[in-house]
């Protein structure tokens, strides 16, 4: 039978179909598209999570031991005010799970070592800090 005489107007029938067909599986796989929504990962509930130690604002200290190079101090202390934090529900690399870690602007030291003031943009886990009354 030849091209022409299977469609009498020169197209071929194999990619053609009643549209009754074509509204029936279009809708059959755009509808569970329009419906099903993403769920989201599941979270620690806002009840549950501990209470933040400190806000925004507050002003905190953190002490710290030097290393084995004779040029540190031996021991000194980092102050400056919260200005951010963030609840971590799962584990991280370095840090354990359900904490608040802060992110500090730090003001000043009581060691010659570093420049201050300084955002180094690293979280520091609550039990590091404490509260103090001046920065």
């Amino acid at each position: 039978m030849p091209h022409s005489a299977d469609c009498p107007e020169g197209r071929s029938q194999l990619f053609t179909f009643a549209r009754r067909d074509f509204l029936q599986k279009a809708a059959s796989a755009a509808l569970p598209f329009l419906f099903l929504r993403p769920q989201p990962a599941a979270a620690t509930p806002l009840n549950k999570r501990p209470s933040p130690e400190f806000a925004i604002g507050d002003l905190v200290a953190q002490d710290w031991e030097g290393d084995e190079d004779e040029d540190a101090p031996q021991f000194s202390t980092d102050f400056g005010e919260v200005v951010g934090l963030c609840y971590v529900p799962k584990k991280g690399s370095y840090l354990s799970p359900h904490v608040w870690v802060y992110y500090i602007y730090w003001t000043r030291s009581t060691s010659d070592c570093c420049s201050y003031p300084c955002f180094d943009g690293e979280p520091t886990v609550g039990s590091e800090l404490r509260l103090v009354s001046h920065a």
